[in-house]
């Protein structure tokens, strides 16, 4: 039976035993330093290098891969709105799983081992071409222009609206709410899409932004024309974040960190003993933890600009991609069984989107294999070594574009409150996996 928390279901796995708290902090603290203290003063990874790979690039860009990616993509989203408008308003539509697991989660793995897939298949993208093929005109041009300055803080604002619906709203698992976020999205994001061209789905569509954060920690870069399979350190480091990018991905680490810490037992206490409703505190409590990773990161890199030549407000923005392995590392810490489980529910029920008995892809009668969870000592290996192993990458790579942006005399006092505050982000992320 499926637990109606975090969408479809919370964590199954049981809390994290404090010894691998205390390991992990101590592991986090001690390769931090080493970092800080030994590693390179000048930047090591000016230049993407990598492998060419032009046979590779030609099967990618090749219409036919393309058009059958895209219309693969369409075929499951339009399979998807069958369940949502015209499904059974029960849990075990497949909808429900599709949304909360396969894109929310999936897109993770998906963007690391496909690079930027999600913005090459984006169904809103396919569907404003073929309007514009329709009606004859470019879809990279819009009625109206949009300021670059904007960058991608609309996505910023949709992480929130759909974290939201995913961890606050008490009716996310029933169709009539889920009709209207989908319906809101494809709307908003179709209808900008007419009025500012293309760019606008890059800007405001919540998944993309998410995927094409992570995606720059996957091994495959386009560079210029050609794909090549290069070092994930030296493409995330390369990567120059739009405006914006730090209010996704402290919306991504911010709300993961919610959903752990309101399953702690001083939470539930609280809200329950409370005489405020439990969605206005959910809400405070979602929104507060996103604003502790904005400020708390965007003070940690304006600092920076006490011995940099560029103004302190444009750090922020630079240094956003070393959140970007901690943002994964806590998610796979938090929702790997999730992935597991209810992916393979959902791929179950992928069969019968009406609740008719269909067994359109031979899945109904296939069962889910939980023996993961036969595994508790795996799994807490496995989700603490995510954050720490998350903790590290974030580190070197925000070393990596210190020693890029600072004066080498400078490099290592400029980086003091990004490591102090990346330390806290990871000891906060196993004292969370370690509450009752």
């Amino acid at each position: 039976m499926l637990i109606p928390l975090h969408g479809i279901a919370s964590r199954h796995d049981l809390p994290l035993p404090f010894s691998y708290v205390v390991t992990g902090a101590a592991l986090a603290l001690a390769v931090s330093f080493v970092v800080l203290l030994l590693a390179w003063r000048r930047p090591r990874f000016t230049r993407v290098g990598g492998v060419e790979l032009p046979r590779l690039t030609r099967v990618v860009d090749a219409p036919v891969t393309r058009v059958v990616a895209q219309v693969v993509v369409l075929a499951a989203y339009a399979w998807a709105a069958l369940a949502l408008m015209a499904g059974q308003d029960l849990l075990t539509n497949p909808v429900f799983g599709f949304v909360y697991v396969w894109v929310w989660v999936g897109l993770i793995p998906v963007s690391l081992l496909l690079g930027q897939f999600w913005r090459a298949t984006n169904p809103l993208r396919t569907v404003h071409r073929l309007l514009c093929a329709l009606a004859r005109v470019d879809p990279e041009v819009g009625l109206l222009p949009l300021p670059r300055r904007l960058g991608v803080w609309p996505a910023a604002l949709g992480l929130f609206a759909f974290t939201w619906l995913e961890l606050v709203q008490p009716d996310r698992t029933t169709l009539a709410v889920l009709r209207v976020w989908a319906l809101a999205w494809f709307v908003l994001l179709v209808l900008g899409a007419i009025l500012f061209g293309a760019r606008w789905i890059g800007a405001a569509d919540p998944f993309e932004a998410y995927a094409r954060s992570v995606a720059q920690l996957s091994p495959w870069r386009r560079v210029g024309d050609t794909l090549r399979l290069v070092n994930p350190l030296a493409g995330l480091t390369a990567w120059r974040p739009p405006p914006g990018a730090v209010g996704v991905v402290a919306a991504l680490l911010g709300s993961t960190a919610f959903d752990s810490f309101a399953n702690t037992s001083w939470w539930i206490s609280t809200v329950q003993s409370s005489d405020v409703v439990t969605v206005v505190w959910a809400t405070g409590g979602l929104a507060v933890m996103i604003l502790v990773v904005l400020v708390t990161f965007a003070l940690a890199a304006a600092w920076m600009g006490r011995y940099g030549d560029r103004p302190a407000r444009e750090y922020p923005r630079l240094m956003a991609g070393s959140v970007v392995p901690i943002v994964i590392g806590y998610a796979v810490a938090h929702y790997l069984t999730l992935l597991v489980s209810e992916g393979q529910r959902t791929a179950i029920l992928w069969s019968d989107p009406l609740g008719r008995g269909w067994d359109v892809f031979g899945s109904a009668g296939m069962g889910v294999n939980n023996a993961i969870f036969a595994h508790p000592t795996a799994i807490a290996v496995v989700q603490a070594g995510a954050i720490v192993l998350g903790h590290v990458v974030g580190i070197v790579c925000a070393h990596e574009k210190a020693v890029a942006l600072l004066p080498e005399r400078a490099a290592l006092r400029g980086q003091w409150p990004m490591l102090v505050m990346m330390v806290g982000y990871t000891c906060a992320g196993l004292l969370l996996l370690f509450s009752p």
